[in-house]
């Protein structure tokens, strides 16, 4: 809990046996932490079958250094939308005729870094956004390199 004990932020029944009471046992929780940061965290464990199995660890955030924060989400610009001509390859493009002509904002938004570099990338969205052509695109750079006429593509490349 927090330093004024008055919240509880993690409770979890663990089981011991007598047999491993002499073993190290870990347990791994992620609690919140607010600003203004508080001096310190208190661990209370207690058994409600042992007796006199009630301890209590504070945990000093004295010299805690936390992550910077970063916004939760990449706003989607306000861009004109790519023309499916964008893709450079009549081939890829052929994919795509009758079903558009122009990528949307969210495409249109990532195109570069899917289509020309090879930058990771982890993209959220809602459904309908057009996820599945984002990953195509990803597919069609792969295929791209790998038939770059000057034999520096991956030949090994694979789309599964």
């Amino acid at each position: 809990g927090d330093s004024d004990n008055e919240h509880i932020y993690h409770t979890e029944n663990f089981l011991l046996h007598e047999k491993q009471r002499n073993e190290t046992h870990t347990l791994a929780f992620t609690i919140p932490i607010f600003e203004p940061l508080p001096p310190q965290y208190f661990v209370h464990v207690l058994s409600d079958r042992w007796v006199g199995m009630d301890e209590v660890h504070a945990v000093s955030f004295k010299h805690l250094i936390l992550p910077d924060q970063h916004p939760p989400h990449t706003d989607l610009l306000d861009l004109t939308p790519l023309p499916l001509s964008a893709l450079g390859n009549p081939k890829f493009e052929a994919l795509y005729q009758g079903r558009l002509t122009h990528f949307n904002p969210v495409q249109t938004q990532l195109f570069h870094t899917l289509y020309h570099t090879d930058r990771n990338v982890l993209v959220g969205a809602p459904t309908g956004s057009g996820k599945t052509l984002i990953a195509e695109l990803s597919m069609l750079r792969m295929l791209n390199r790998r038939a770059e006429p000057d034999g520096s593509g991956d030949r090994e490349a694979k789309a599964v």
